[in-house]
């Protein structure tokens, strides 16, 4: 009888050992399912880049997300060299992807990792998936040529970035009735009647997007905000919950409202990844800072554009800034 007992009570103890740590615990929020499902009502779901977490890459390899979406329209991405990028993201011999990025009108776009790492994760995800399923990345950022800048006249054409944003989504996305994730500094994506180009879009296709901004930290009481945003990572939806109803002057707009105005304008819900003070900066390409032909050509093309001294176009003033900066958002 001893041992019998003896040998419930090791199998007991190894059944408790097995139990997940966090059994009868609630799950934490889906925040992933949450933002696929915006795709039920939406053709775009638009959201603010590059990424202060990893919610991004993890929601790429998340296996509902192909059958949910068509197409990833990303800020930096020359849109002259869609072929090159529809060749490397089908899984093509393509030797030097990197002027996708490289050669946009906004240089931080050619050290940003970001990109570097999403291309190579969506062409790695397509190899798993028929070719009907595949997903696109959609470079939209205006068909500069810089070998033939060579005057500031030159880089004219190509100023008014949101006119190109326009022209890739509405012709590649909503014209064909495809889905697609807007990756672009919010700027370019809240609908609010505005000059961005969601509030373009959507005066010829209402409704059309569903808009989420990253936490980045409320401007002021920002740590007792952030405890009613819940686990991380998790999306509120402005209508309906507190964030709605908080004063404007919490979020970062960089504008002015009206006094008394409520929730994000232009925003449809908040994505949060974590405590403000713990989020990293996005880390600069060793490749790029390395590179030095790549940046000889910033330096070409900063003189050929007369950019003043100190002009971010200048990659050593670029250097500058970022390490004076920091690794944390919240320096």
């Amino acid at each position: 009888m001893r041992i019998f007992r003896t040998v419930l009570a090791v199998l007991a103890a190894a059944t408790l050992v097995a139990a997940p740590a966090d059994a009868g615990q609630p799950r934490p929020p889906d925040a992933a399912g949450a933002l696929l499902a915006a795709f039920d009502t939406h053709s775009i779901v638009a959201k603010s880049s590059p990424d202060v977490g990893t919610f991004l890459f993890d929601l790429v390899r998340d296996p509902r997300f192909p059958g949910r979406v068509d197409d990833i329209a990303v800020e930096c991405g020359n849109s002259l060299l869609q072929p090159l990028l529809d060749a490397y993201i089908a899984g093509g011999d393509v030797p030097d992807v990197s002027r996708v990025w490289r050669d946009t009108t906004q240089p931080s776009c050619g050290f940003s990792t970001f990109y570097e790492q999403l291309f190579a994760l969506v062409r790695q995800v397509n190899t798993t998936l028929p070719a009907a399923r595949k997903i696109r990345v959609l470079a939209c950022d205006p068909p500069i040529d810089w070998s033939r800048i060579h005057t500031p006249a030159d880089v004219e054409p190509f100023h008014d970035r949101d006119a190109s944003i326009v022209s890739v989504v509405k012709t590649q996305v909503l014209q064909k009735h495809r889905k697609a994730l807007m990756l672009f500094g919010l700027g370019h994506l809240t609908h609010n009647g505005g000059s961005g180009a969601v509030a373009q879009l959507e005066r010829e296709y209402p409704g059309a997007a569903y808009v989420v901004a990253d936490h980045r930290g409320f401007t002021s009481d920002n740590a007792r905000l952030e405890k009613g945003l819940g686990p991380s990572p998790s999306l509120t939806p402005l209508t309906g919950s507190w964030l709605g109803t908080l004063d404007t002057t919490y979020f970062p707009t960089n504008r002015d409202y009206p006094p008394g105005t409520k929730g994000y304008p232009g925003v449809d819900a908040y994505l949060y990844e974590g405590p403000a003070e713990l989020l990293l900066r996005e880390p600069l390409s060793a490749r790029a800072i390395l590179d030095t032909d790549y940046l000889n050509e910033l330096r070409r093309r900063a003189t050929a554009i007369d950019t003043p001294p100190g002009g971010l176009e200048w990659p050593e003033t670029f250097f500058e800034r970022e390490r004076a900066a920091g690794v944390l958002l919240r320096g």
